[in-house]
Order: structure tokens, then sequence, then C-alpha cells
């Protein structure tokens, strides 16, 4: 009798495991020392010991060693190849630094609940397998992992009704738009007999023009294609599916839309390449031309929208909406410089959302309403005044992300619209450039407010602990590498897209 051991390496899933395995203990942990009733429980033990696992999971997904060599598990259900690998990095790197950011909001909230810590532990399991799913129902289950952890991070705050009311209308909207992820996923299992997106590809290269039951299957998949599609831009609240958002992130604790803002994005867009590029390729000109009326839609409202807001949360709620769009434009392109810049752009605009909400975070007024959570724009009056250096870096990030020459925003951006150009999406790329200017202009206003506002009593804030000002200016400073030399990650990006092509 052969006894075969089981070696780690062939274990792919390992990070999931060892933060799935870790949640279970952290729950154990959390509840023996809840029972002393200690106020500094999360922030001496639950949060830092969240940092740590997130931390060791980054390690265990570059320890991977597979940015090459494509594998899966579990019946196909879950694979490991270049892009859950990239992307794994970038989340769990995100998630990281929300977690060490949201201390202070957590201290002055009075949040004192450790179950705050694990469902974010657990939105980002959810994350790590939505990017590794391999069939429609994994990818189902990991979205609605996320989405409950969402769900209850976004009605949090018992005591308030914005609060409340927050989390019901995302409960009732995200289980509406997961329903017709299900009715589309349940078209196409009724057509092809599979749900797998390896047995996807190529099922329909030999379908005979003159067989009616051929042409009516493939009717079928591109209706089951679309509600699948109008599922996951309910999820990314890319209009005209954008109305909920507003009112959730103004509604939510700013520490739960910190993390809504800036890290779940990138893992729907590995779910969107994976359906519409890896299994679905052939049916790309059926499902561009709704992409392409999103793609408008979404940035004349994200830049309209935007220029009446006086609240910053739904400022940035609008600039989101936008930045979707132009990612969008380079999703709908089809070509290898298209995807190679959607990978760039999101990275950025993680990145630099990162900065921004991080900033808004930690920027706390003295002599303000206990019960007030949100800043107005006029919140930010003599910021360049009181604290110099925060406003530094909160400018230079709002003029990357409105686009100015030479920052790195204006380079992603500059390059999407080129790879669109050379897709002949002339008319798009038209009414991009110029809602793009429209959009600057709540940017530049911003600006205005942070040095030029003529106020008769400028405005006081509360010191930034010395921990957030090492991580704000580490932010500040990567992201300063990347405009100085953006060579890495249009390496990364590069090497991504070429693997992502391969299997096309």
């Amino acid at each position: 009798m052969r006894i075969e051991t089981l070696l780690f390496k062939e274990i792919i899933i390992l990070p999931e495991l060892f933060l799935g395995i870790s949640l279970v203990y952290l729950v154990l942990h959390s509840t023996f020392l809840a029972v002393r009733k200690n106020y500094p429980l999360i922030q001496t033990s639950i949060l830092y010991l969240g940092v740590l696992v997130l931390f060791l999971s980054c390690l265990l997904v570059l320890n991977d060693g597979l940015d090459v060599l494509e594998q899966s598990v579990l019946n196909d259900t879950i694979v490991n190849d270049y892009v859950s690998f990239f992307s794994k990095l970038v989340i769990g790197s995100l998630s990281l630094f929300c977690l060490l950011m949201i201390q202070p909001y957590l201290i002055n909230q009075k949040i004192n609940q450790f179950e705050y810590i694990l469902l974010i532990l657990f939105a980002v399991l959810g994350l790590f397998l939505l990017c590794s799913s391999n069939d429609l129902l994994t990818a189902y289950l990991a979205i609605e992992l996320q989405s409950l952890a969402f769900y209850v991070l976004a009605s949090f705050k018992r005591n308030s009704t914005y609060s409340v009311d927050a989390g019901i209308k995302y409960f009732i909207l995200g289980a509406f738009s997961s329903s017709l992820f299900l009715f589309g996923s349940s078209l196409l299992y009724g057509v092809t007999g599979t749900i797998n997106f390896e047995e996807f590809k190529d099922l329909y290269v030999n379908v005979s023009p003159g067989n009616n039951a051929d042409l009516s299957n493939i009717s079928l998949v591109q209706f089951g294609l679309v509600f699948i599609l109008i599922s996951l831009l309910f999820k990314l609240a890319i209009a005209p599916f954008h109305t909920w958002a507003p009112d959730v992130y103004e509604g939510s604790p700013s520490a739960s839309t910190f993390f809504f803002a800036v890290v779940p994005k990138l893992a729907i867009f590995v779910l969107l390449l994976r359906i519409f590029y890896y299994s679905f390729f052939g049916f790309f000109e059926s499902w561009r031309y709704f992409i392409v009326i999103v793609i408008v839609l979404s940035i004349i409202v994200g830049s309209f929208g935007g220029i009446e807001q006086r609240k910053l949360k739904s400022l940035l709620v609008y600039s989101s909406i936008s930045h979707m769009g132009y990612a969008l434009i380079a999703f709908s392109a089809g070509t290898f410089e298209s995807i190679q810049m959607l990978f760039c752009y999101l990275v950025v605009y993680s990145f630099s959302g990162l900065c921004v909400w991080s900033i808004f975070v930690l920027t706390r007024l003295k002599n303000n309403h206990l019960q007030k959570q949100n800043k107005d724009l006029t919140d930010l009056v003599s910021l360049g005044k009181s604290n110099y250096m925060l406003a530094i870096f909160f400018t230079t990030v709002l003029f990357s992300v409105a686009g100015f020459p030479p920052m790195i925003g204006f380079l992603v951006k500059i390059s999407v619209f080129l790879t669109a150009i050379e897709s002949s999406m002339f008319f798009v790329v038209l009414i991009s450039i110029l809602c793009s200017v429209i959009g600057t202009f709540y940017y530049i206003r911003l600006i205005k407010i942070l040095y030029f506002e003529k106020v008769l009593v400028g405005k006081l804030y509360y010191p930034i602990q010395a921990q957030s000002s090492i991580l704000i200016s580490f932010l500040f400073f990567s992201f300063l590498f990347l405009f100085i030399n953006p060579t890495l990650l249009y390496l990364f990006s590069y090497k991504l897209n070429l693997l992502v092509f391969t299997t096309v």
C-alpha cells in the first residue's frame, strides 16, 4: 500500500483556508475576551490580530509561486492563476491599510464590538474566493459572503436611524441583484448543462446558421448573460443602477463606506472578465452595445451629479460612478491593450481612493456636534493652514483622480481613451473627454475650499496619531513613485494581460 503525502504546495487555496480557520479562532478569542467588557478590546486585540491574519494571508498568496501555471482544485470550482494571484494581493493590501486607517474612527465613534473587524475579514474572504471562482455557483456564494458582511457593516450603528436605513436599502437592492444573477445563471445552466467557466468556452463555435434550435439556445444564453451583467453592474453602482449608492454610502458608518468604496471593485471586474472574456468571448458583440449605453450614462451621471453635491461622501460616490464608467470603456474595447489598461486603471483608482478616504476618516473637527459623522465640503475649510502637509497630500491625489497631467491618473485615463479609439469607439471617447472636463470642476472646488475659501474663523482639527501619519506618508510616496515611474505597474498588468489572453 502506497501512502501519498499531502504537500502544502499542492493546496492552492491555502490563503483562503488560513483566513477561514483564523476567523474561527478569532471568534473564539473575541468571545472569551468580551466577557471582561474592556473598552480597548478591538483596538488592542482584535484589530491587530486581524491585521496580522491579513498580512500572513498576503504572504501565503505571494508564496504560491503560481504566477505562470494555472491550477484548479475541488472539481474545477476554484482556479489559481495569475489573475487571482494579482487581484488577491491587491485586495489583501487594500484591506490591510483599511483596517489600520479606521482604528481612530472606531475609537471616536465608540464602536467596541469585536464583530465589526470579523465582518471585514469575512468580506475579504468572500472577495478572495470570488477572485478564484471558476463556476457560477462558487462566484454566487462568494458574492453573497461578502455582501452579507457589507449589509451588517452598513447598519452597524444601531442607534443611528441613518445607518439602519442604509443597511435595509443595501440589503433589499443587494438581494434583488443577487436574484438577477441566479436567474441568469439558471438560464445558462438550462441551455448548456454546466456552470463551469472552463466548459463554457467554445461551446457554440460550430453552430450551424440554419439550425433553429441552436439559434434559440444562443438567444437564451445572451438573455442570461444580460441578467448576470445587470446584477454585477448593480454591485459596482454603475448608472442607471446606482440609485442606492448615495443613500447607502452617506448613511453607513464612515469606516464601512471606506471599505465599500475601495476594496470590492477589482474582484467584481475579475468575475466580469472570467465570464465575458474567458467563457463567452464569442458573444462579445452582443453585449458590447449594452455596455456602451451604460458607459455613457455612468459618465454623464457621475460628472453632472457630483456638481450639485454638498456632502463629501456623496461627492465621492458620484466620482466613483464616473470612474467605473471609464473602467468599463477599457472593458468593452476588447483588445489586448484595453484589458491591460483596465487593470492599471483599477489599481490606480483603488489606491487613490485609499488615500482620499484615509484623509476623510482621519480628519476630525474640534468643537463639532458629537452626533455628526459625515463631513460637508465646508468642513475642509483652511485645512491648508491647519495641516499643510495633509492638504498637500490630498491635493496631489485629487489632481491625479481628476486626470491632470502629468499625474499617474492622467496617464492611465489617456491610455484608456487611446485603447477605445483603437476599437473605433469615437463617440464614447468624445463624450467621456467632455464629461471628464466637466467633472474636474468639483475636484477644483475641493482644492479651492482647502486653500482659498474666505472665512472669518477657520476650522480646527484634532491631531493625527503617529501611526496614521506614517501610513498616510507611505501611501502618498508610493503613489508618487507610480507617478514618477509607472513601469512596474505596466509590467505587472502586461504579464497579467498576457496570461489572460492566452486562455481566451
